[in-house]
């Protein structure tokens, strides 16, 4: 037959396993009972690899891309977002003066280059006056780092099982 603290540290180490507490109450004269066995999940230190950022102690997030203000577009640089640019032959009036040939006669006649708008479409940004954001790819959002706030940047996580106790 076992001893008693033989017995008491089998059923000790049995309740350990799931989860119980045990109180051992020594007589003087008996041998102290051995130490309970470590966390079996975190070996006795205490915390476990997080399981949010992979020990790395960083995740990305998506934020805003800061070129577009998340819009995902930019003002076209050709024509500063306008679509269109005051035609060069009539200075965007629509009319151009015409000179007959050998002629002395001036008139203004409606301008053959923008037919008449005074103003010629923007070729770069198909007249939208607007192009993508090339550093967000025209998504609005980029992806950056930040601290993990599941381990406050350390990669490590408080124990579930024995919450830090480490047995």
């Amino acid at each position: 037959m076992k001893s008693t603290p033989a017995l008491l540290a089998i059923l000790g180490a049995l309740l350990f396993t799931v989860g119980c507490e045990v109180h051992v109450v020594r007589h003087e004269g008996q041998p102290p009972p051995p130490p309970p066995p470590p966390c079996r999940t975190c070996n006795g230190s205490g915390a476990t690899s997080c399981a949010t950022c992979g020990t790395k102690g960083v995740v990305m997030v998506s934020v805003n891309c800061s070129a577009c203000a998340g819009a995902g577009a930019v003002n076209c640089g050709s024509c500063k977002g306008a679509g269109a640019f005051a035609c060069a032959k009539c200075e965007g009036s629509g009319e151009a003066m015409e000179v007959g040939v050998g002629k002395v006669l001036k008139v203004k006649v409606q301008c053959n280059k923008c037919q008449g708008h005074g103003r010629l479409a923007c070729g770069a940004c198909a007249a939208k006056g607007k192009i993508g954001c090339s550093p967000c790819g025209g998504s609005g959002k980029v992806a950056q780092q930040a601290k993990c706030h599941a381990c406050n940047g350390s990669g490590r996580t408080v124990c579930a099982t024995c919450k830090g106790a480490k047995h």
